[in-house]
């Protein structure tokens, strides 16, 4: 047995913690999820400082802001050149190790199947993907089926996205990847630690179980949704334009509570179908013998609205599309905790390396999660707007020219937007995004400068001819 902890990383898309039991959900039943939490670390508040699918992947890889990888939407991706900017990613610090690294399942890397660090790659991408020739298409083409647009399953625009899939159970897409980690984890020989990070492409929209998984779940046990407010009503038109796409090609102009109530039902379906996959994972981890020297982080890379706003999948900064689910159960020393302190995503990189024993470059942005404390600010940044959230207050702005203060520990629903009541907290939480911002700035551009502009007297900086070095020193 090696002497360094084997990582697993299960990572859900757009799962949000409270429709999980041990967040403190009863209407749906993860056994499996609350099993983790009953051994390892759980957070309460784990936040998404770039909720999109791609940005948030990206900063989770590298540890860095969105502002920093210039990853601030669905359709950018990291530099390729990002190695000589000293830019590295886990899986690539851990290979380098002497890990085997693995990912299978949705990781949503441009192009889908570059490694990123990752030897082994078992792709199935976004359920959106239609047109994508990956692992997964290969296994449906090969039992006589093939990848569709969502609008073919039933229900699907009627019910706003909430349909049913009638594929055979283990070419579903989480059950498949679920059935790829199994026998991935029964074909390890060897006493080399791995690494090994899970993409769920679920419970991402469309909210697609089989029929007979909605039979156990009671809707009317589901919560409502969240009001819309004045503040979340100036989204709702990019919102629209959004869905309206052909990747969705839903009409959500207007959204009524039995249709929330709907959507809400089939994603507790697909949560605890994933759970069940889980658990499959699990077992064969244990059955592999290398459970008790793996840690296993159970997280997502943003939650969903589910109707709460009137708004359904994420890109804001509310609540229900920021916060995440964050377990780490390190299987050497079972113990459960829970940590009140907020989190980031980007804190995962940072840990992952010092749980492998790989020493932290110096570009980081975010902590290792035993090193986090009370008072911390976390920034956030998309292409929509940008966020600075602590101890309980969190500052919106919005390039639609809205601004919002919010006071989650008296209104945790964001319902009264109090910028003006609190002309101090605004002021310090406008501070710290303004530093934050000019700190990812330097660190994207530091390819541009030049150190020798202040070189010592007898630098070649000085005579005709010197030639720039491109690109720079790694180091800030």
């Amino acid at each position: 047995m090696s002497d360094r902890p084997n990582i697993l990383f299960l990572l859900p898309d757009q799962l949000r913690p409270d429709f999980l039991g041990c967040y403190g959900a009863e209407f749906l039943k993860t056994p499996a999820i609350d099993g983790l939490a009953a051994k390892g670390t759980r957070w309460e508040t784990a936040i998404s400082p770039s909720p999109i699918c791609v940005p948030a992947r990206a900063s989770m890889l590298t540890g860095q802001h969105g502002h920093a990888t210039g990853v601030i939407d669905n359709l950018s991706w990291l530099r390729p050149d990002r190695a000589e900017m000293g830019v590295a990613t886990w899986p690539e610090y851990l290979a380098e190790a002497g890990y085997r690294t693995a990912a299978i399942g949705k990781m949503h890397f441009y192009p889908w199947d570059i490694g990123e660090g990752f030897q082994t790659r078992i792709i199935a991408e976004d359920k959106r993907h239609i047109h994508i020739a990956d692992d997964y298409y290969d296994a449906l083409v090969a039992a006589g089926f093939e990848k569709t647009h969502a609008k073919e399953q039933a229900g699907y625009t009627q019910n706003k996205g909430a349909s049913l899939n009638d594929l055979p159970d283990h070419l579903q897409v989480d059950r498949w990847v679920a059935g790829k980690v199994v026998d991935y984890l029964h074909d390890l020989d060897g006493d080399q630690p791995f690494a090994l990070m899970v993409g769920f492409p679920g419970p991402h929209c469309p909210y697609d179980p089989p029929p007979e998984a909605l039979a156990r779940i009671a809707p009317s046990a589901l919560p409502g949704a969240l009001p819309a407010t004045a503040e979340a009503r100036t989204h709702h038109g990019a919102f629209v334009a959004s869905y309206k796409r052909a990747w969705a090609d839903l009409d959500y102009e207007t959204l009524s509570a039995d249709e929330i109530q709907r959507i809400r039902h089939h994603y507790a379906a697909l949560v605890e179908r994933l759970d069940e996959d889980v658990a499959a994972i699990l077992d064969a981890l244990e059955a592999s013998g290398r459970l008790e020297n793996t840690i296993i982080v159970f997280a997502s890379d943003h939650g969903d609205y589910l109707g709460d706003f009137g708004l359904v999948g994420k890109t804001f900064f509310h609540e229900p599309a920021i916060k995440v689910p964050l377990i780490v159960a390190d299987m050497r020393c079972p113990k459960a905790a829970v940590h009140e302190e907020a989190v980031s995503l980007l804190d995962l990189c940072p840990s992952i390396l010092t749980w492998a024993r790989v020493a932290l470059p110096d570009n980081l942005h975010g902590l290792p999660l035993d090193e986090v404390t009370d008072g911390r600010v976390i920034v956030g940044v998309t292409t929509h707007g940008l966020m600075a959230r602590k101890d309980g207050w969190k500052l919106v702005r919005y390039g639609n020219g809205t601004e919002a203060l919010f006071d989650l520990t008296r209104d945790p629903g964001e319902q009264e937007n109090c910028l003006n009541a609190h002309p101090d907290i605004r002021a310090e939480l406008d501070h710290a995004l303004t530093v934050a911002l000019l700190d990812g700035l330097k660190a994207a551009h530091v390819d541009k400068r030049v150190p020798a502009a202040q070189a010592l007297a007898g630098h070649g900086f000085y005579q005709r001819g010197w030639a720039r070095p491109y690109p720079v020193d790694k180091k800030m």
